[in-house]
């Protein structure tokens, strides 16, 4: 085999392997990331159809604007979310998890270190009305690089119009082409 200008030249009888050029498709929405490449492609949608998650969560920001819309998004979240000022809104259900009861209170500790760092008490009702018109719901783990051990120190709210998932694709390098 010999290369010449980025191009290989090899005998009839060597195998080139796959001639698929794109990685399979998957339904679950995720963009694949090969490493490499060359290839770019854009589609401009004429049948107004949504066909990513920005498009998604737009619409249903533009819906949920709707008086009807939104009188009953508040009915739902004022019911789901039920403000007492001598009693959580929220708790942690732990009594089918078979561990010792010891690391259930850590977990019930974690969790309200949680809700603390949320303030859950004044912006519980916000959160769960972000989540329940977009539908998803982002935060950034900040956590002090110097002491680790000290946990999380705040969680910042990151839009979802500016998250994708992405895979990517790590390929087997072909041991035979490499000299």
């Amino acid at each position: 085999m010999a290369e010449l200008f980025g191009f290989r030249i090899t005998r009839a009888n060597q195998s080139k392997g796959s001639d698929a050029f794109t990685a399979p498709t998957t339904d679950d929405g995720t963009l694949d990331v090969v490493s490499g490449g060359g290839h770019y492609a854009s589609v401009l949608d004429m049948d107004g159809r949504d066909r990513n998650e920005l498009d998604l969560i737009r619409r249903y920001r533009d819906i949920a604007q709707q008086p009807e819309c939104d009188s009953a998004i508040e009915d739902i979240v004022n019911e789901a979310i039920v403000s007492d000022e001598r009693d959580q809104s929220v708790s942690v259900s732990l009594d089918r998890l078979d561990v010792s009861p010891q690391i259930k209170q850590k977990i019930r500790e974690e969790f309200n270190e949680i809700l603390h760092l949320l303030d859950f008490n004044a912006k519980g009702h916000d959160i769960f009305r972000r989540w329940y018109v977009d539908g998803r719901m982002y935060y950034h783990k900040v956590i002090d690089s110097n002491n680790p051990r000290k946990g999380l120190k705040e969680l910042r709210y990151i839009d979802p119009r500016k998250i994708k998932k992405v895979r990517e694709n790590k390929k087997d390098i072909d041991k035979k082409n490499w000299y």
